[in-house]
């Protein structure tokens, strides 16, 4: 059976190939403006929707009225300090109030996020670039030949002194090149213990997925593919991409950055015409 993982993962992807495939008449950069813009003006609604929309407009014209206060008896100690209280006050209000929507926000955001991932977190491989790949044992597993069996696909080449096995670590290396671009499928083990792994060779713009099996994070963040059967005698299996360069206006800036300063810059921009109290 699936696992609820496997099953979320599925479905994300299924979208995020269909999201991707739309904006695929874009640069990588305009594409990521797009995203950022549906990002923000989508918290934006789901704010509006599972927030106290009343209350917050109360509270934030209180914080407004002893703000006010003051300015305009600043010489009266008294009322100043009373004022400074209640917007102390109000303003613990305003976060409680807040936590309800935050939380809500926070599992469609992670899921969007892992997809804008796959694509701009990493770069394939390029034509003569070595490709570092790990496979890691289950622990406790023992070394007995089928963690080191590799099957590659033509046009794909190994070191000549690979694989490197570090038994300590439980871990088997290769260092790969390819002659050509393409999508290929490393496949590890032999027998009924065959672990496949996608590997994107070229310059393009795809979706990478970096990881199969490991821990829960890895798996999330990382991974496009299925879980490793139980059975199996790897852990997991992973492929060293180098990171993705997403430059703005000259400037190299991490995808996450982009995203998460474009969102906010977008939904204060809508927010007036959504009518959207934060």
């Amino acid at each position: 059976m699936e696992s609820v993982l496997d099953i979320i993962t599925r479905v994300m992807v299924w979208l995020g190939n269909l999201a991707f495939g739309l904006l695929s008449v874009f640069s990588p950069t305009v594409g990521l403006w797009i995203i950022s813009a549906l990002t923000g003006v989508g918290m934006l609604l789901i704010w509006r929707y599972t927030s106290n929309q009343d209350a917050i407009a109360d509270v934030r014209a209180k914080i407004s009225a002893h703000l006010l206060a003051t300015r305009l008896f600043k010489d009266n100690l008294s009322v100043t300090f009373r004022a400074q209280r209640q917007i102390i006050w109000q303003a613990i209000r305003l976060l409680g109030y807040s936590v309800r929507p935050m939380l809500i926000m926070l599992v469609p955001f992670v899921l969007v996020m892992v997809q804008i991932g796959l694509r701009y977190e990493f770069r394939p491989i390029a034509v003569g670039e070595l490709a570092r790949v790990t496979a890691t044992l289950k622990p406790g597993a023992i070394f007995t030949g089928v963690e080191s069996t590799l099957k590659l696909p033509e046009d794909l080449r190994q070191a000549s002194t690979d694989p490197c096995r570090a038994v300590a670590l439980g871990t088997v290396d290769w260092r790969l090149s390819a002659a050509k671009p393409g999508h290929y499928t490393l496949a590890f083990g032999a027998g009924d213990d065959i672990v496949e792994v996608p590997l994107e060779i070229g310059d393009g713009f795809e979706r990478l997925s970096a990881v199969r099996g490991g821990g829960f994070l890895d798996r999330l963040l990382y991974s496009a593919e299925p879980s490793i059967v139980g059975s199996s005698v790897f852990e997991s299996i992973k492929i060293h991409y180098a990171s993705r360069a997403t430059p703005i206006f000259g400037w190299d800036v991490h995808w996450l950055i982009t995203l998460f300063v474009l969102s906010i810059v977008f939904a204060l921009i809508f927010k007036p015409i959504l009518k959207v109290n934060i």
